[in-house]
């Protein structure tokens, strides 16, 4: 290819300065975008090329179609091939089942290489980009936003729903440099033509190459054909074109370009334009029937006529236009020859399944059963990593199936759940939909039902989830089996729409037939949703008895029944219990469990369920970093439904620590996501939401949006259950709005959970703390707060010291467990204004008197030389939220690198 570039000095001086800038410390994100054959390659190579010139180590590798089928395969490539060489990555050939903590290591491995050098990352063709890759890109790019690591993508505007697309726009809509390359201008191409040729070149080339619309490689490609056609003459150091038979199409220039060479050269490229990515010289030998060495001279002479070129990953063509162009010359049966050959070379080569099944399909008629297995085989084996990637693949066998072809009905079920997972609904939906209008056997219909009610349940959309269950027990006549797991699906469905004695009968129903039909995944299902009940309810003895059998039954028969993962609903129980040392036993071996089963969809649960037993606790700063490391890993599992309930708790944890801004932003994130359709139980939506407003609009804001709520409450007092302390929340916001009988509801409802858990001491200090503030009853306030000493809840006791008037020990609780709202408030009362903070460790009117205190604090531990993961670990936050954080920290001051940072903070301290 040519090395100079004509055309591009603004981009390429951009370029330039983005790398050298990353050298001096500074990293960041650049996307190059422009249709194929622009110069986009080229450009990645110019600015690998001055990286390397300054010193600065490379990750670089262009992206495959065929990436899709191998989780990691793009960033894990590229990373594995380094240069300098460095065995820093080389773990990532590994198997790896646990893809939270991939990721997290892949950023520790990052930032322990980037610890005071730099690195170019760039992906050529990354809209091919495979799914887990894309996925690391997002969470990586943010995370080493203070890192001296340059990102450098390129891409085509086209194929527009693919990870790798959706990825590159989410950057840009997060402010990556974003560059559009256009078409070159007359000049530009006259330059070109120029160097293609080695010679000065007259108007009849220059207007012949005006026909390439401006396109680099279009230019090029044609210049190199009229060579081969002996139609370029140079005459007394001018080029000038000969001839009739021009070039009109880029087809017809490739074209040339082949004739021009030798019919064994023409062969080898034919036969490996059938591959789709970088061959070997044994394969396309294999291909060929012959020796590799026979094929060394055609190699020379395609690599010489710059159709191949020979890299580090084998022989490819120069742009992968180039190989569609001879991939369309070859006929429908030399073709299917072809790839069935393909297919047993990449099948020895241990490539992946997909590749392999590709191949198959374009073989013919025989090899499309076989292409099908693969495919459906492959695409259940990437699913927990890659769930798009699984959909798109188990589609795509459903393309070639018919539709009466008695796999179809399996294949269709499970794309439902793929699709779903993969939070593309309404395909799943319409699939299904399809499949059902066709006619099936009853037990087969209510099977399909099954997938897709479960499938819109983990989704979150439990309304759909009600309806299918609806449809599937409408026939009498199927295995008690199938029904039993329609009825414990139903039942959790249920639920979440609120119906709590639906969902119970549901839960029994599931649970009973389960057991007659030795369905044993069934009855453990109906019984965590009885489980759900009797919590909402207010029979936490309930609760346990039905979430200890389910965990019984699972241990005792495994399979289904363990990847149902009871011990959720176990530690759930044992927490409204106040048995907290049980519940995080039962949560160590639940995650466990889930790494081993590789069941990904229990691991955000596992996240909702300590935070909550954090928050108890009053480990508020853990609690925080768990919820937050909960959300994030939702967002990779694409679990909508359990972000909901995570990010409510986190609105709760920053009004608890006195963080505004923070609350609001994450009531904005809950609300996005709830505006997807996704449903969770009020007490993790609108509970959340209005105890927000109530600390910062007031309770008549905060009533009117939980006044449901409080309606409910006779019926539904799971919120007591969860959040002892919240019953003389939801009293203090009744009274304050001016709504007594409201507040006498709360009040009533939570001293009948008490008398019926007489051994319970949270549930009755909550009744007695409601009461007391009711009816202004000092002694009653007393009595709680003698019940909450017995409990191992520290910020509920503190809320009744409050009320009880024990101003000091309530304010000393409250600044040992990181109550920051009731600490300032406790002050008030007491009389005195809070303490002075500590005088700012840098001079008056500095930019760092932008900064909030907790910018501030990771400001300093970063400017001292520590890593995020250091300053997460120290500061008892998340790594997301020390990202997070310095992303911000960037931006009010105006800063891009780590070493900008210590810099400005050195100066101004």
């Amino acid at each position: 290819m040519v090395h100079r570039t004509f055309g591009r000095d603004r981009e390429l001086a951009g370029l330039h300065a983005a790398v050298a800038a990353t050298t001096a410390g500074a990293g960041g994100c650049t996307v190059l975008t422009g249709s194929a054959g622009i110069g986009k390659s080229h450009l990645v190579r110019a600015a690998v090329a001055h990286a390397e010139s300054l010193g600065a180590p490379v990750a670089a590798r262009a992206a495959f179609e065929l990436d899709r089928a191998a989780p990691l395969v793009t960033l894990a490539s590229a990373l594995q091939q380094i240069r300098p060489r460095s065995d820093a990555f080389g773990w990532l050939g590994e198997d790896h089942d646990n893809q939270y903590r991939l990721l997290e290591r892949l950023g520790a491995a990052l930032e322990d290489l980037t610890d005071g050098r730099p690195l170019v990352i760039a992906i050529d063709d990354a809209h091919w980009m495979d799914e887990l890759s894309a996925l690391a890109v997002r969470e990586l790019v943010p995370a080493l936003a203070g890192a001296p690591v340059r990102w450098v993508f390129a891409r085509r505007p086209t194929p527009v729903d693919t990870p790798g697309q959706q990825v590159v726009d989410w950057l840009i809509r997060e402010g990556a440099e974003h560059v559009r390359l256009g078409t070159l201008d007359d000049a530009a191409v006259g330059r070109l033509c120029r160097q293609v040729i080695g010679a000065e070149v007259d108007n009849t080339v220059l207007a012949l190459a005006g026909g390439c619309d401006g396109i680099p490689l279009q230019v090029e490609q044609l210049l190199r054909a009229l060579q081969a056609t002996d139609q370029l003459v140079i005459s007394e150091g001018v080029a000038t074109v000969v001839g009739d038979e021009l070039p009109s199409s880029f087809i017809t220039i490739v074209d040339q370009v082949l004739r021009g060479l030798s019919d064994d050269t023409r062969l080898l490229l034919r036969a490996g334009s059938v591959f789709g990515r970088p061959f070997t010289v044994d394969a396309a030998a294999r291909l060929l029937g012959t020796r590799p060495g026979a094929l060394l001279p055609r190699v020379d002479e395609a690599v010489a006529a710059k159709v191949l070129v020979d890299g580090e990953d084998g022989l490819q063509f120069v742009h992968d236009l180039v190989r569609l162009a001879v991939h369309g010359s070859i006929g429908e049966s030399v073709g299917a020859l072809l790839h069935r050959e393909a297919a047993a070379v990449t099948r020895d080569e241990g490539r992946s399944p997909v590749e392999v099944a590709e191949h198959l399909l374009k073989s013919g008629r025989a090899g499309t059963r076989e292409a099908v297995t693969m495919l459906h085989e492959a695409a259940m084996e990437v699913a927990g990593q890659a769930p798009a990637t699984a959909a798109d693949l188990i589609v795509r066998a459903l393309g070639v199936v018919g539709e009466h072809n008695p796999v179809r009905v399996a294949l269709v079920a499970d794309a439902v759940g793929l699709l779903a997972s993969a939070s593309r609904l309404e395909q799943a939906h319409e699939l299904g939909e399809a499949a059902l209008r066709a006619g099936l056997p009853p037990a087969t219909e209510a099977t399909l039902l099954h997938g897709l009610a479960d499938a819109f349940k983990h989704a979150g959309q439990n309304r759909r989830a009600v309806e299918y269950t609806d449809r599937g027990l409408r026939h009498d006549d199927i295995p008690d089996a199938v029904r039993a797991k329609l009825w414990a699906v139903r039942a959790h469905a249920l639920f979440y729409v609120g119906d709590l004695a639906g969902a119970d009968r549901a839960g029994h129903e599931g649970y009973t037939i389960g057991q007659h039909s030795q369905e044993w995944a069934a009855s453990v299902f109906g019984l965590t949703a009885r489980s759900l009940v009797a919590q909402a309810q207010g029979r936490p003895p309930d609760a346990l008895a039905h979430a200890q059998e389910a965990t019984e039954i699972a241990d005792r028969v495994g399979g289904e029944a363990a990847h149902r993962h009871p011990r959720i609903w176990l530690a759930d129980a044992l927490t409204g219990m106040d048995r907290f040392d049980e519940a995080d036993q039962v949560i160590v071996r639940g995650r466990q469990e889930t790494e081993r089963l590789g069941t990904a969809w229990s691991a955000p649960l596992w996240h909702y369920y300590r935070t909550t037993l954090l928050t108890a606790r009053g480990r508020l700063a853990e609690a925080v970093a768990e919820a937050e490391n909960g959300v994030a890993l939702a967002e990779q599992l694409t679990a909508v439904a359990v972000a909901v309930p995570l990010l409510g708790q986190l609105i709760r944890l920053a009004i608890l620590r006195g963080d505004d801004d923070q609350a609001r932003e994450y009531l904005d994130q809950l609300r996005r996501r709830v505006a997807t359709g996704a449903t969770a139980a009020p007490e993790d939506i609108v509970w959340p939401e209005a105890y927000l407003q109530n600390a910062l609009e007031g309770p008549d804001v905060a009533l009117r949006t939980i006044a449901g709520l409080y309606d409910a409450l006779p019926d539904r007092p799971m919120i007591v259950i969860q959040h002892p302390c919240s019953a003389a929340s939801l009293v203090r916001i009744a009274l304050g709005a001016g709504d007594p009988s409201r507040a006498a509801v709360v009040a009533a409802v939570t001293r009948r959970i008490a008398d019926r858990n007489p051994g319970l001491h949270s549930l009755a200090g909550a009744a007695l703390h409601a009461e007391g503030l009711l009816y202004e009853d000092h002694g009653r306030l007393l009595d709680a707060v003698a019940r909450f000493r017995k409990t191992p809840r520290p910020l509920a006791l503190a809320g009744a010291l409050e009320h009880a008037g024990e101003v000091q020990e309530a304010l000393e609780l409250a600044t040992e467990y990181g109550a920051h709202r009731m600490r300032l408030r406790l002050l008030d009362r007491l009389g005195g204004r809070p303490p002075a903070p500590e005088p700012p460790p840098f001079r008056p009117a500095s930019p760092l008197a932008q900064l909030t205190p907790a910018e501030l604090k990771v400001a300093l531990l970063v400017a001292d030389g520590h890593k995020n993961r250091a300053v997460a670990e120290q500061l008892f936050l998340s790594r997301h939220t020390v990202d997070s954080h310095l992303r911000k920290i960037f931006q009010k001051l105006d800063i891009r690198s780590r070493v900008e940072l210590a810099a400005l903070i050195a100066r101004e301290r």
